[in-house]
Order: structure tokens, then C-alpha cells, then sequence
């Protein structure tokens, strides 16, 4: 009679072989589960290093701030001179907004065409070559209109911003002068 021996490698070695693929195809779901993840980033950080650029190199340059109707000691009408800085993509006016803080009143102005208290109007003074109406290009130059809600008077501080949609917020500060007595007044710089 012959005794036949159970051998336990092959159940071992199916067993192992089993593990490896589940090993494999964890590995391999994983895998394509970072690469989807990592393109995904890639494309965020592309299209957040193209709007921080936008935001960074976008700007407007203040050339110089008037008033007018100082003759009888006060100034309502507000004059901003203005161009595009240096490598600035165009920026739409109707996205700009002007905002205006005296110690007696804050105004936020907004494109229109027509000057008041609440809006600005802009002249072109020089059109560039990329000209668009109702936009800042590069070569325009502009002049920026407004109505104070309030008479600015002698000696009082005053704060401008600039704030486009996109790109930098450009501050304009000016203390008026001790004496207002004619009837235009050169205010910055």
C-alpha cells in the first residue's frame, strides 16, 4: 500500500500569487488615481500663476489729480489723470471703480460716462494703438472725472483709490492746500 503525502506549497504558492495581484491592482488604482490628481493640480496651478500675473502686472499709473472750482475756497469737481502701467493687460473701465474718503463722506464711483457724485466719466487726452473705447490700452491716456458729495475745503486730507477688477489697487493721497483761491488746483503729485 502506498501512503501518498499532502504537500501544502502549491495552496501556499496560489494563495501568495493571489495577494501579489490584489497587491498589483491596488498599486495600479492608486497610481492612476495620483496621476488624475496631480494633472488636475498641474491645470489649478497654471491658471492661478496666470491670474497672480495678471494681478501683479496689471495696473494703472496716476499721472496727476486736479481740482476745479477752487475760487471761492472749496473744490467739488475732480480731475484723474491716468495711463496703464508698463506690460498691463487693457482693463475695462465699467470694471473699475473709484473710491473717494473724506472725513465727512466715503463714495465708491462707477463707470457711466456722465460725472456725479456717483459715477466718473474719462476723456480720452491720447489714444494708443491697441485703442478700445471704454477700456484703458496701452498709450491712452485718460482723464477721469467726479463730483465730490461734499466741498473739500483748505487743508483737508483726502483718499483716493484706484480698484480695477483685476490688478493693483493704486492709492492717491493729498492733503488740499492752506489757501484755495484759483479755479483749477494741482493736487498730486
Amino acid at each position: 500500500m502506498k501512503v501518498f503525502k499532502i504537500n501544502g506549497k502549491g495552496e501556499t504558492g496560489i494563495g501568495t500569487l493571489i495577494i501579489f495581484i490584489a497587491i498589483v491592482l491596488v498599486a495600479a488604482i492608486a497610481a492612476s488615481v495620483l496621476l488624475g490628481t496631480a494633472g488636475s493640480l498641474q491645470q489649478k496651478a497654471l491658471t492661478t500663476g496666470k491670474q497672480t500675473t495678471q494681478e501683479v502686472s496689471s495696473g494703472i499709473q496716476v499721472i496727476s489729480l486736479t481740482g476745479s472750482d477752487g475760487q471761492n475756497g472749496d473744490i467739488e469737481v475732480f480731475e484723474l489723470t491716468v495711463k496703464l502701467s508698463a506690460g498691463s493687460d487693457p482693463l475695462a473701465l465699467n470694471d473699475t471703480i473709484i473710491s473717494f474718503d473724506t472725513k465727512n463722506s466715503s463714495q465708491n464711483l462707477v463707470f457711466t460716462g456722465v460725472a456725479n457724485t456717483s459715477t466718473y466719466s474719462a476723456i480720452y487726452v491720447k489714444t494708443g494703438p491697441d485703442y478700445l473705447p471704454n477700456y484703458i490700452t496701452v498709450g491712452d491716456v485718460i482723464r477721469l472725472s467726479f463730483n465730490s458729495s461734499y466741498s473739500i475745503g483748505q487743508g483737508q486730507f483726502v483718499r483716493t483709490k484706484i480698484i480695477p477688477k483685476r490688478g493693483v489697487i493704486v492709492p492717491v493721497d493729498f492733503v488740499t492746500p492752506d489757501v484755495i483761491s484759483t479755479q483749477r488746483v494741482n493736487l498730486y503729485p
